[in-house]
């Protein structure tokens, strides 16, 4: 009984630990001019010198996943490299794994037990990177599809109050609401001035920021600058269509909650409706005597 208690109470350290960890790299969580999250300035050798080791035999047995590491990376304006990412998998998967092997070891003396436990978590730590860069890119995007048909609406207005296009960006710069989508449009305004194209600056900024609605908007404006039709009234157009797809989104969730809710209710709230119902018969029948009568088996 106190070998379990201590196991149990081992678990829970390391699930504190696990969770600890979790939120300190979710603080850190940096933007475009951020810096490196704080797990990989800690162990910034052993992350490279594991990045080194791993990450091209990594990369080329897990091609798709490198290619999906790295968008999620620009997309999350994370200031990190693909490479350092395989490091902190490798790095993560073997010390936790280590650890929690040598623990549980020492708890059970058992080394097949300390052998599953170790790899167990190992694989854990593994997938974790992948996964926290992959939530990044997908909070940082849904951030700028929010705010984006706002950010239209201000553009549009001042051009057609009369600003040109880069003037326009720019109020939306300097007096629009913070956020990823006013930053991305900022380095999108300094292209500009350093004398990239509008469509260029466009689509490099589509490039980062992968959203299928600003593909749409790029698109948009790059056919009217070459039929010479109005961009303001384009702009407004798109982002009357990014608000209905947003509410055709919303829909589709709303639409989608009644199933989700089954699989809570089946494993939840109707077993313990079960059991709140039942109790009291049981209990009552116990008292009874009817206990006794099927323990005699009915005789």
């Amino acid at each position: 009984m106190d070998v379990i208690i201590i196991q149990l109470l081992v678990f829970l350290a390391i699930l504190s630990l696990a969770s600890g960890i979790q939120a300190v790299i979710r603080k850190e969580n940096t933007t475009l001019t951020g810096s490196k999250p704080l797990v990989f300035r800690i162990f910034d050798n052993e992350i490279a010198t594991m990045g080194r080791t791993t990450g091209a035999w990594v990369d080329h047995a897990f091609p798709l996943q490198t290619q999906r590491i790295r968008n999620d990376l620009i997309a999350g304006a994370l200031p990190l490299e693909g490479i350092e990412v395989r490091g902190l998998q490798g790095f993560a998967g073997a010390v936790l794994g280590a650890v929690v092997g040598i623990m549980i070891f020492v708890l059970s003396l058992n080394w097949a037990y300390a052998l599953l436990g170790g790899v167990g978590f190992a694989l854990l730590a593994w997938y974790y990177p992948v996964a926290w860069v992959s939530r990044c890119a997908l909070q940082r995007k849904d951030r700028m599809s929010k705010s984006m048909p706002y950010a239209i609406d201000l553009i549009t207005v001042s051009m057609e109050a009369g600003q040109d296009f880069g003037a326009a960006v720019r109020n939306l710069v300097n007096d629009g609401p913070h956020g990823p989508l006013r930053e991305e449009f900022g380095v999108t305004l300094r292209q500009i001035e350093l004398g990239k194209s509008r469509i260029e600056a466009l689509k490099a900024m589509s490039d980062r920021i992968q959203l299928d609605e600003f593909r749409s908007l790029v698109t948009s404006v790059i056919q009217s600058s070459e039929m010479g039709a109005s961009i303001a009234a384009t702009l407004k157009i798109q982002a009357e269509e990014i608000r209905r797809r947003r509410y055709q989104r919303a829909e589709r969730q709303a639409a989608r909650a009644p199933s989700l809710m089954l699989i809570p209710t089946a494993l939840f709230i109707m077993p313990s409706v079960f059991i709140i119902i039942a109790a009291p018969i049981v209990i009552r029948a116990m008292e009874s005597g009817m206990g006794e009568y099927f323990k005699r088996g009915g005789g």
